[in-house]
């Protein structure tokens, strides 16, 4: 578990590709054709076009670009025709294509759309994909968005949503991320479900909320699944808190109250035992066990009920105390 959020906090931790060009950068555009229509406040180019800001390089078969009616400088360039534009920085290289491309040279902005795809390679390898219907990021407010049957990859992470979002500072580490209506979060075998999720980098703290539910697979083949109306994972305590007619299943066991915690253990991540307050009830094999506070254990296979506990044992008891 702990794998999965270590690595949604790198997720989406790179600054799209436009962006910091800076005031100062010069807007150099090559293509076969050019066409300014200075009455007009319009630029036409197309064949090979090459559009460079900075370290930022943007390509495609046809462009336009529009001036500003007061300065006559570039406002807002429009790529055509599927453009790819990358960023290199070091070892690292940012790139991202899409249908249509549209860059904000004032707004410091990119916007792609349709079938769009953002890449962060490291050393020439993939780190991080994103694939959106629509991909956007403001390098004033730092804030980068995708939406439309978004699909994120990382490693053996990859997450599903309809939407996502995420705040980055100067170096691109994600602050904040969000991931919006169908989320899925997928590590191997093991799958997180649910409405919104939502990472707070400054509390190390994840939620997942709305129809939640954990489907964890150990080593051995055994699995795990909490359900639940909310979930919340701390990495500094190492544990979750699922919350709104809880609901676990372990083997033979299938336990259920108004609140639990999972709690993790810190060097082998899987979970070692959790407790359930409030009016909680557990069964196996037919018989229940009700109390006020039940606390289940992993390795070994036990639970521990107190506090107005009420025991059911399934069998055939029939007694007869009547003469």
């Amino acid at each position: 578990m702990k794998k999965i959020i270590l690595s949604l906090f790198i997720l989406l931790s790179f600054s799209a590709v436009v962006y910091a060009a800076g005031e100062k950068n010069n807007v150099i555009i090559e293509a076969d054709k050019q066409q300014i229509k200075m009455d007009q406040n319009k630029g036409y180019f197309s064949g090979d076009v090459k559009v460079t800001v900075g370290d930022v390089t943007v390509k495609s078969p046809r462009a336009e670009l529009n001036l500003d009616p007061a300065t006559k400088k570039p406002s807002l360039a429009v790529f055509y025709d599927n453009p790819y534009a990358f960023q290199n920085k070091d070892n690292k290289k940012h790139e991202i294509k899409s249908r249509i491309m549209k860059v904000s040279l004032i707004k410091k902005s990119i916007l792609a759309e349709g079938d769009t795809q953002s890449i962060m390679l490291k050393d020439r390898q993939p780190i991080i994909t994103i694939n959106a219907d629509v991909q956007q990021y403001d390098t004033n407010t730092k804030l980068m968005r995708a939406k439309g049957s978004v699909i994120v990859h990382y490693n053996d992470v990859e997450t599903f949503s309809d939407s996502a979002s995420a705040y980055l500072d100067k170096d691109g580490t994600v602050k904040d991320l969000k991931l919006q209506d169908n989320v899925v979060i997928k590590e191997g075998v093991n799958v997180l479900k649910g409405n919104k999720f939502e990472y707070i980098s400054s509390r190390e703290e994840y939620y997942l909320t709305g129809n939640t539910s954990s489907d964890l697979t150990f080593d051995d083949g055994t699995r795990l699944f909490v359900k639940s109306r909310f979930q919340q994972y701390n990495r500094l305590t190492n544990n979750v808190i699922a919350g709104g007619d809880v609901r676990v299943t372990f083997k033979d066991y299938f336990a259920q109250g108004p609140k639990a915690q999972v709690f993790v253990d810190p060097k082998t991540q899987k979970p070692k035992e959790v407790i359930f307050t409030g009016r909680s009830k557990i069964t196996q094999n037919g018989s229940t066990v009700e109390a006020d506070r039940i606390r289940m254990t992993m390795e070994p296979k036990e639970f521990f009920a107190d506090g107005n506990v009420k025991t059911s044992i399934n069998g055939n008891n029939d007694m007869e105390i009547m003469p």
